[in-house]
């Protein structure tokens, strides 16, 4: 499948993302807050039990659909980053829809996450598509240190008192098991598709649906805890340098060999990576704060 198209699907996925965390968003405001304590399972039957929230993980989940059908032929840590997509296209909702004026920072945002979109597009010509290749050895350690990681940074804000505040640090843990999640993912698709690994197929699934239920109860908790524009860019860039690096290192995304490729490759990664903080507040979440605050005005 042309790369083009496939951007096309993970555009869409973008769309249905952002839609679907605004119900999310919504509900989360209204529950209770997620607290690691006895109350804990009480919670998430909360959680659960919200037709808004289950709503909004519903339509996440079509997207998610799109999204792994796109992951079928497109690398993951292209696909996660293409996602970015959704960000200028909520930029342009704001104008035309909400009125919103972009300022100078935003629109570079908007221009720098096109061009890297169009240069990932480019890099990945289809003579020169990259391959993924599941290496069990690799994933297994890379998936177990990057979550190691995730609890030194949490051990060191409630044992010790420094590092991140909460709000970034559950930010953090959203992107980052977001992130695995979209590995997984695409492990899933890789096997599916060489029609084999089927202790791989038996195996990654649960893990799969556990990362990004952690990822979407950590993500509301964040919300609950400060304003979605900074949930929204860090877990955003924590989720696509997860993809980034498992995607090479544990996936075999090697870097295309021609240099030019390659450039584009690089440029297209890091464009939308700033990208992804310039146009943080063009995130439904936050779109709807903003609506909601101008109402009650």
């Amino acid at each position: 499948m042309s790369i083009w198209i496939c951007i096309l699907l993970i555009t869409a996925c973008a769309v249905c993302w952002d839609v679907g965390v605004v119900w999310q968003k919504q509900a989360a405001d209204t529950l209770p807050k997620i607290e690691a304590s006895r109350k804990l399972f009480k919670i998430i039957k909360a959680f659960v039990s919200s037709r808004k929230w289950i709503g909004g993980l519903v339509i996440s989940g079509l997207g998610w659909g799109l999204f792994a059908f796109a992951l079928k032929y497109t690398p993951v840590s292209l696909a996660r980053s293409i996602q970015g997509s959704g960000f200028v296209i909520l930029a342009f909702f704001s104008i035309f829809f909400l009125h919103h004026r972009l300022k100078a920072w935003e629109w570079m945002g908007v221009i720098i996450v096109t061009a890297g979109i169009i240069a990932l597009g480019f890099s990945e010509a289809s003579e020169n598509q990259t391959a993924s290749v599941m290496v069990p050895s690799r994933l297994v350690p890379a998936v177990a240190a990057v979550i190691a990681i995730c609890f030194v940074i949490y051990a060191a804000r409630s044992k010790f008192g420094f590092g991140f505040n909460w709000l970034v640090v559950f930010s953090i843990f959203a992107g980052v098991f977001m992130g695995l999640g979209d590995v997984l993912t695409k492990a899933i698709m890789d096997s599916i598709n060489a029609k084999a690994n089927i202790i791989a197929l038996g195996l990654i699934p649960p893990f799969l649906i556990l990362f990004y239920l952690v990822g979407f109860l950590v993500l509301s908790r964040g919300y609950q805890q400060g304003r979605a524009i900074v949930v929204t860019a860090v877990s955003d860039f924590c989720s696509r340098l997860v993809t980034i690096f498992l995607g090479v290192f544990a996936m075999r995304e090697v870097f295309p060999e021609e240099l030019l490729y390659r450039d584009l490759r690089l440029g297209g990664l890091a464009a939308i990576l700033l990208g992804t903080i310039l146009l943080a507040r063009f995130s439904g979440e936050q779109l709807v704060e903003e609506v909601v605050d101008t109402n009650q005005e």
